[in-house]
């Protein structure tokens, strides 16, 4: 076998060796297999509210990909609930549009948790569409294209001040690092493991060359 084949089937049977622990706890959903015998997710799943109440429920599926666990599955609402339109985060073939690239890439670096995902990705994202019918408008939504990708680095740096994201990002990828218990560059006051160092650790995540690749798009707004 062909060493990316091996990779992929090994990804491919984690993927398997977690769907038991989904369907345990959320039992509207189920196991089945497609032509080649593998595995994915199918069925309803239920959005709580705050109070645990069921708010909505939707008809899905969660399939693996062959680079899981280190970037999402594929989520699809087959159940119709959702428009087929990039503004409702659904495309043509019903697969859910969950988040930008770049917050995937940090979420998945050392991998995720099948279940996990289940519980901090898919639910929200559907509890999202339910905020959206109620008030016409989601919570916290990242938009497509450039303008999702800037308010991702916007929310991550803490500003809208793209001067002071290239100050980061330079210092984040040269070798003149600041020391861990230096006070910060950004003028806090705090050290600068309480205060930059965490963001400069997500950065180094998506790496340099797609960061600066990223910033150059963003800059041509």
């Amino acid at each position: 076998m062909e060493l990316q084949n091996l990779i992929t089937f090994s990804m491919n049977k984690q993927f398997e060796l977690e769907l038991q622990s989904v369907i345990e706890k959320y039992p509207d959903l189920s196991i089945r297999k497609k032509t080649d015998g593998s595995g994915y997710l199918k069925g309803i799943l239920n959005i709580p509210d705050d109070l645990g109440r069921i708010a909505g429920s939707f008809s899905i599926e969660i399939h693996s990909t062959s680079t899981f666990p280190y970037r999402y599955p594929k989520v699809y609402e087959v159940g119709g609930d959702i428009p087929i339109e990039a503004d409702w985060h659904k495309y043509d073939d019903n697969s859910c549009c969950l988040t930008v690239e770049q917050k995937e890439l940090i979420d998945c670096h050392y991998g995720i948790i099948l279940i996990h995902f289940v519980e901090k990705i898919v639910i929200p994202y559907f509890a999202n569409q339910i905020y959206r019918k109620a008030t016409g408008h989601y919570l916290n939504e990242y938009p497509h294209g450039l303008y999702g990708i800037k308010m991702f680095y916007s929310d991550l740096f803490g500003s809208h001040d793209i001067n002071f994201w290239k100050t980061c990002v330079i210092n984040c990828f040269t070798k003149g690092k600041f020391e861990r218990n230096h006070k910060c560059y950004c003028g806090s006051g705090k050290k600068f493991k309480h205060c930059h160092l965490p963001i400069e650790e997500k950065l180094q995540m998506l790496g340099k060359e797609k960061v600066m690749n990223d910033l150059k798009r963003i800059f041509l707004l």
